[in-house]
């Protein structure tokens, strides 16, 4: 298992190709009740879709926002009213860093040990040999008030290839279905991960608030590249933070080029490239320009089979992710946090081999499309409501 201690990891959206399975409907959530005696609750979550709205789960506006001295998350009480807008605090007091591991973590000051975690369950799926996935399910505020989220603990098995937990506005709990809009589902969210197990802590006064009357849609793709078929589930704990311990509210920088193509031959061969005569490789770079100073926590990528490479850079100079591995990448954890001021621009460039003889275009597939996705975890986000900044063309949030 991979424990992160300091933010999540994030990166995106994945493929949808064909598939061939069984879900279940049911969903469980395990956890406690807001007392401190730490009761259980659990039961199916039952519902007839299980999705969010068609173009994905995107958190309503009107969802409660943190105060600067952090959200409401103590054992015994109901969430307190929304406050203003201004939902972080910006600071650059947290100076912790990032902690491999196996397990969540038992005596960290910030988390409220007095409430039980929260275990989100889907429903059980299968995916015969050769199949691509992807699988939706809403969860309620399993809270049933605004908190502040500091450990994320995912368990996805054999099979899996990406996950979201999205903010879903006013969920109820639903049934395991197919995703609404296959691979390109999206919405605001601050988790994500690309490996089968991830544990994810922030660091001192950093956590990720989940606003009150806001939910889960969790989303899943699986790839099944073996001859058997997968039976599978998804399992995501949540631990909350003690009352008003969090003023540094996290996000995702998600950044992301929606109309790339891969041509099939004609690409110009990159400077750096000795092999290009081999393989036609073709490079797509893209800007984005920070409207806001940022701390990032973490950097990673997110691409598709036949990228051969990935790099982020600064205007001020700074590398800020690399990588060839196309599948689970480890991400570039910074301790203490990398500040980027406004105005700092981030270029980032995939190189793909494209071997079909045909156009590659952007899409859900691993195996028929590309994406070249930087995916980073900052603070501090300025609305609660939708912690995403970037450019995430094509999608809503």
């Amino acid at each position: 298992m991979k424990t992160i201690r300091l933010i999540g990891v994030g990166s995106l959206a994945l493929c949808m190709f064909a598939c061939s399975s069984s879900p279940s409907t049911g969903g469980q959530i395990e956890g406690s009740e807001q007392s401190s005696g730490g009761g259980t609750t659990s039961g199916g979550a039952s519902g007839s879709g299980g999705n969010g709205s068609s173009g994905g789960s995107t958190a309503s506006s009107g969802g409660g926002n943190a105060s600067s001295g952090g959200s409401s998350s103590s054992s015994g009480g109901t969430a307190s009213g929304g406050s203003s807008s201004g939902a972080s605090s910006s600071s650059s007091s947290s100076s912790g860093g990032l902690a491999m591991g196996d397990a969540a973590p038992t005596s960290n000051p910030d988390i409220d040990y007095s409430v039980a975690p929260i275990t989100l369950t889907m429903g059980t799926f299968t995916v015969a040999p050769g199949g691509e996935v992807f699988y939706c399910q809403n969860f309620a505020n399993p809270w049933g008030k605004q908190v502040d989220i500091k450990t994320y603990s995912l368990d996805m098995g054999v099979g899996s290839h990406h996950m979201f937990a999205f903010y879903a506005s006013n969920a109820t709990n639903g049934a395991l279905a197919t995703c609404p809009n296959g691979g390109l589902t999206f919405g605001a969210f601050t988790f994500s991960a690309q490996s089968p197990t991830a544990t994810v802590t922030y660091p001192d006064t950093v956590g990720a608030t989940l606003p009150s009357g806001t939910g889960f849609q969790m989303m899943v793709h699986y790839l099944n590249t073996t001859s058997a078929t997968i039976t599978s589930s998804v399992k995501l704990t949540m631990y909350i933070a003690k009352p008003n311990v969090v003023t540094n509210h996290a996000g995702s920088l998600f950044l992301n080029q929606a109309t790339m193509t891969v041509p099939a031959t004609g690409c110009t061969c990159p400077a750096t490239s000795s092999t290009c005569t081999v393989q036609p490789q073709c490079e797509s770079t893209s800007s984005y320009t920070l409207s806001q100073d940022v701390y990032i926590l973490t950097a990673d990528s997110h691409m598709h089979k036949y990228a051969t490479n990935f790099v982020a850079t600064t205007s001020t100079g700074v590398t800020l992710f690399t990588t060839q591995q196309w599948q689970e990448p480890p991400p570039e954890v910074y301790s203490p946090p990398l500040h980027l001021t406004a105005g700092t621009s981030i270029t980032w460039t995939c190189t793909d081999v494209n071997t079909t003889g045909q156009e590659l275009t952007f899409g859900e597939s691993a195996e028929t499309n590309v994406m070249c996705i930087s995916s980073n975890i900052f603070y501090p986000v300025t609305d609660v409501t939708n912690p995403v900044l970037g450019n995430a063309a094509g999608f809503t949030f």
